[in-house]
């Protein structure tokens, strides 16, 4: 497999690949360009077999415990794409089973689903055409091998997706709700056990229960027309892992836990999951349901409905994305850390109607250079399709008001917005609005033009600076980190005590008082970072340096504060017994409304 991974990350040459797209552009809710209909069954509902030799823990306790019965597949194509060489077992559903007489129609008669597994079907034979070029040029492998990694790639392209009616995971643990799997699984007839089909992931449709309440239903997201949006998200990380293969899990993914649109994580958390909001964002306009007025009458989750608008109109962009608007914007390390940010521009990409192909070329970039992040994606589109570079750049800057590229910009577009405002309300001038508007439109054209010269477009995006600590909570709200108490006290930790990991580029004012800094010194630890545009350097000495020894030593003593280095994404158990980010941004802190 190395030999393959070292091929693979050879730039290759894709002159050619997108010939024949179409140029005109469909509606906003239907992107695909592909003008095939699907086969007759494109979807695969199965459940996982819980019975066999291979099972766990054997025949009896492995079904008791839902344990799958798992596989090793040694065939070239598969450990070309797969995680691993492990695979589980899932068979057809019953034909009487809820998902088949009611989920599996509602899927098969969505016609924004119908768009999404298009969108699969394409990226999927991108990938046959791009590696059946590389394989003329490679020389470690055998013609045989290369016919077998062809043969798998090339039955890819049509295959069904895998929707699981029910849990892979063991029956002690809670089910994941809707989610994409990044897990082999082999389809197997339940009496023969004769293969059916191999793939690399699946997509669990399932409820969410937490606390005794139902957080997201498939019946009722059935009722009010959102599953589809729900399966095209999770299909749209499916896409992503069928163009990265191994190399999907080298993301970074620092920040795993508790994500959500509004919330700063990190990079790469932002890149994946923006990537999949974008497609709700994409196919929400076609639910006439989907309207604050209809959002109760529906019981339409609010995660779904909350993040539609503010995706398609980039409100995640601002410092504070509800409540009264300032003009003031997240800076430019916050916004490549914000899946809604990075959610919108995707969005603004996929419909654009200045740049053929958008999704083709999309797919293309994560394929060919495997980019870690967002600005890296935008670096790989560049190389590959250079003449997009004038109109890929605009967008990316004109949807994040250029506070990417230089910190200026955010106080310009504050003073612009600001005297907008006032003029609105009647409280300031024209002619102040005017040369307001007038000083941030000169300048960010400026800077248009040296983007365009130079690689300066994310000049203004930090390094990610990681630090840690540990915080006690004593006291907290009702409800708030319940499953992660739940987590701490499995794991045998004091569910009172938790390590938190921030990053000092995308930290917060109420972040750093959550953690024990007082209003004035985080205050003065966010101001300095604004006037520097980002902080490079160690961490932990930059803090002291900024807050001031009295204030960082107090604090030192009290959390333990220490610099934290990543190694690679951060695992599930782990995730899942911190606090980060996101996680501190939900704490209640003095003074706050």
């Amino acid at each position: 497999m190395r030999t393959l991974l070292r091929f693979f990350a050879i730039p290759l040459v894709t002159v050619g690949l997108l010939a024949g797209s179409a140029l005109a552009r469909p509606p906003a809710t239907a992107i695909s360009t592909d003008g095939d209909p699907l086969t007759d069954d494109p979807i695969a509902m199965c459940v996982p077999v819980t019975q066999g030799k291979g099972s766990f823990f054997g025949n009896i306790l492995g079904s008791m415990l839902n344990l799958p019965k798992t596989v090793k597949i040694n065939e070239i194509g598969f450990l070309f794409n797969a995680l691993s060489m492990e695979a589980f077992q899932a068979t057809p559903d019953q034909p009487g089973s809820f998902h088949s007489k009611v989920v599996l129609p509602y899927l098969k008669n969505s016609k924004e689903l119908a768009d999404s597994l298009k969108l699969r079907r394409t990226a999927r034979q991108i990938k046959f055409q791009v590696v059946s070029n590389e394989m003329k040029k490679v020389k470690e492998l055998t013609d045989d091998q290369k016919k077998a990694l062809l043969g798998y790639l090339s039955q890819q392209v049509g295959a069904p997706i895998v929707i699981l009616a029910k849990s892979p995971l063991p029956s002690f643990l809670p089910e994941p709700g809707p989610c994409m799997i990044p897990i082999g699984i082999e389809r197997v007839d339940a009496k023969s056990g004769q293969r059916l089909g191999l793939e690399t992931s699946a997509i669990c449709v399932l409820d969410i229960d937490a606390e005794g309440k139902k957080l997201f239903s498939v019946k009722e997201a059935i009722d009010n027309d959102t599953l589809d949006l729900v399966i095209a998200h999770e299909n749209g990380h499916a896409i992503m892992f069928d163009m990265y293969g191994k190399k999907f899990s080298e993301i970074e993914r620092i920040s795993t836990n508790g994500h959500d649109t509004p919330y700063i994580t990190d990079q790469g958390l932002g890149y994946i999951e923006g990537w999949a909001e974008a497609f709700e964002a994409v196919y929400g306009p076609a639910n006439p349901k989907l309207k604050e007025k209809d959002r109760k009458k529906y019981n339409i989750s609010e995660f779904l409905f909350g993040r539609q608008d503010p995706v398609r109109r980039e409100r995640y962009i601002w410092a504070r994305p509800t409540g009264k608007k300032t003009g003031i914007l997240k800076n430019g390390s916050q916004l490549m850390a914000t899946e809604g940010v990075i959610a919108g521009l995707f969005y603004d990409l996929l419909t654009s109607r200045a740049i053929n192909a958008p999704f083709e070329k999309c797919v293309t970039a994560m394929l060919v250079f495997q980019p870690q992040s967002f600005m890296d994606f935008v670096r790989a589109w560049v190389k590959l399709f250079p003449d997009d570079k004038k109109t890929l750049y605009r967008v990316v800057l004109e949807n994040t008001n250029y506070a990417i590229m230089d910190r200026q910009a955010i106080d310009l577009y504050a003073a612009s917005y600001q005297a907008k405002l006032a003029f609105v309300q009647k409280k300031g001038s024209k002619e102040d609005f005017s040369k307001a508007r007038a000083a941030y439109t000169s300048f960010k054209e400026d800077l248009y033009k040296k983007a365009m010269s130079g690689d300066t477009l994310f000049a203004n995006v930090g390094p990610q600076l990681w630090f840690t600590g540990k915080l006690k909570l004593e006291e907290k709200k009702a409800g708030l980190f319940d499953l992660k108490t739940k987590i701490a006290k499995k794991l045998g930790q004091d569910p009172n005590v938790w390590e938190f990991r921030l990053d000092l580029n995308t930290v917060t004012a109420k972040m750093l008082k959550a953690i024990g800094f007082d209003e004035a010194t985080a205050e003065k630890i966010v101001t300095e970072r604004q006037k520097r545009g980002f902080f490079t350097g160690e961490p932990v000495k930059l803090l002291g340096e900024t807050a001031g020894q009295e204030a960082f030593a107090k604090v030192k003593s009290q959390t333990g504060l220490a610099a934290y280095t990543p190694k690679g994404p951060t695992p599930p158990d782990t995730a899942a017994s911190l606090l980060w980010p996101e996680d501190i941004e939900k704490l209640p802190v003095a003074g706050e409304n």
